[in-house]
């Protein structure tokens, strides 16, 4: 703010005046040298209202803010994974390898072949796929193929072969991919390849859990014939490296246990803006929500809350069981838990930080007919709301405003004008001092106006004049130190009534509000 007292403008005024005056007999002994004029300037300085919503909004960006019935201010910190882990972390599918028979030419091939010096043999054969967990149904959502082929056939060789699944999708189809040189006595090869979106179902029709294999061996003379059971075709084929779309069946129990779940309690005091302050909450609430999306019941034990404080662990104790129903698929079921109590120790000791240790158990009592989905989990989240019911102290608040070119010549003094209100329930000290350019500390404007705690029905109150001049009475001259103030800075220092120590309740509409002006007196010879 510019406080820039434009006397030329004052003098052109004057001057204006006493022309005009001129006309009059009565102003012709008018004694210009005597005359004094004394203007008076007024500037408001700062004009500041502010909500403790508004200060909290301001400078915390991972706090959200609600109010309850009463308009009271609830702070909300909340994660929805405090721990996650998926179906896929407990249950998976194992490499497996499918008993293929070798391809041994019949009598009547191997006739063909010595006849003619070719044949071409067609097979189709339904191969059972593993199923050693003893599973109702399994959807494989991606994997891998690896086959192995080995011949020993004096004869050159070409194969070809398809894949399918009981739905008659395709697994993987090989056109001539492997092709051996009859010269080599053994020849092998091998091929990877991926598939997807394949289901078995393993009931009383066996053909749902089987692999269709369609085969073409094609087989030309080199150099001699053929003799029956004397050479075969091998294969070697494994199923790796699986995904599981779903497994449905009795599928067994497991072991619950999490890694240290940090639960996030210092977004007062990772703030720059707050975190100096001390606080009391008189009724935290701190609610878990646990989903489980598995088509298998699940049991979690809240063991244990773990505050650290300077390093320091202090254990609090809950051994809490949370007993979750199985999920329809699809669905999922949650319950949820407070612990008020022992969150409202924690938090009121400011810790540095908490943990929460979690374990527990997957079917707990082995129940039959279960089921995951690539997409089933488990998940604990949690949810603290503070209703602002509190003590609190050693909060600031600072505001800095901008004076340039005060002109101090011929001012006689200037009256700084503090007024504040307050409908808050917290008392306020406020202190003002003027500062240079580089906002070092020129001299205090006013220390220890204390304005105490009010309501928005009767705001308490401060109607304040501070007055700087040149006092001939002292060597101090407040005029002279102006000449280097160029930023007006207030403090206010919060804290509830009773040195901090009263709880009290915030609404969202009670305000603080303070204002600064001043008015500077000049002298003007004419």
């Amino acid at each position: 703010m510019d406080w820039i007292l434009r006397k030329p403008i004052f003098y052109l005024a004057v001057i204006l005046s006493i022309f005009i005056g001129g006309c009059y007999s009565e102003l012709k002994d008018l004694d210009f040298e005597n005359i004094k004029w004394s203007p008076e300037l007024g500037i408001p300085l700062i004009d500041s209202k502010f909500t403790l919503t508004e200060i909290l909004e301001a400078n915390s960006d991972n706090i959200d803010f609600t109010t309850d019935a009463n308009n009271t201010i609830v702070i909300s910190i909340s994660d929805d994974s405090l721990f996650s882990q998926s179906a896929s972390d407990y249950y998976s599918l194992s490499n497996t390898s499918l008993n293929v028979p070798p391809i041994i030419l019949t009598q009547e091939e191997i006739d063909l072949f010595n006849s003619n010096g070719q044949v071409t043999v067609l097979r189709e054969i339904n191969i059972n796929y593993p199923n050693p967990a003893g599973l109702e149904e399994i959807f494989i959502d991606e994997g891998f193929v690896v086959t192995q082929v080995q011949e020993d056939f004096p004869a050159d060789v070409d194969l070809s072969f398809s894949m399918e699944d009981p739905e008659s999708n395709s697994i993987l189809n090989y056109d001539q991919i492997f092709s051996f040189d009859g010269v080599n006595p053994i020849s092998s090869d091998q091929s990877t390849d991926q598939f997807s979106n394949i289901r078995f179902i393993f009931n009383e029709d066996p053909s749902l859990g089987q692999i269709k294999f369609s085969f073409q061996l094609s087989l030309t003379r080199v150099n001699q014939d053929l003799v029956f059971g004397a050479n075969s075709l091998d294969l070697d084929i494994g199923f790796q490296d699986m995904e599981f779309g779903g497994l449905y069946g009795d599928l067994s129990p497991q072991n619950i246990s999490t890694e240290t779940n940090t639960v996030q309690t210092n977004f007062l005091n990772d703030n720059e803006f707050l975190n100096d302050i001390e606080y009391y909450f008189e009724n935290p609430q701190f609610r878990m929500i646990f989903t489980n999306s598995m088509g298998l019941p699940v049991r979690f034990d809240v063991n244990n809350f773990t505050s650290y404080n300077n390093g320091e662990a202090n254990e609090e104790s809950i051994n809490n069981a949370i007993e979750l129903e199985s999920a329809e698929e699809g669905s999922s079921s949650t319950t949820e838990a407070n612990f008020d109590n022992v969150f409202k120790n924690l938090i009121n000791n400011m810790p540095d930080s908490v943990t929460l240790q979690v374990d527990g158990a997957i079917d707990p009592d082995d129940t039959p007919d279960n089921f995951v989905t690539r997409n089933s989990n488990i998940l604990v989240g949690y949810e603290i709301n503070l209703p602002l019911e509190f003590s609190l102290s050693g909060l600031e608040i600072n505001e800095t405003v901008t004076l340039e070119g005060i002109d101090t010549q011929e001012l006689q003094y200037a009256l700084f004008k503090f007024t504040s209100e307050n409908s808050l329930p917290i008392d306020l000290n406020f202190t003002a001092d003027l500062l240079d350019e580089d906002s070092a500390f020129v001299m205090n404007l006013f220390d220890g106006k204390f304005l105490a705690g009010g309501t928005e029905d009767q705001p308490a109150t401060i109607n304040d004049i501070i007055r700087l001049e040149d006092n001939p009475d002292t060597n101090s001259n407040e005029l002279e130190d102006l000449k280097e103030v160029r930023r007006v800075g207030i403090r206010a220092t919060v804290s509830t009534t009773n040195n901090g120590n009263s709880v009290v309740r915030i609404t969202s509409d009670a305000s603080v509000q303070f204002n600064l002006a001043v008015q500077a007196k000049y002298n003007v010879n004419l």
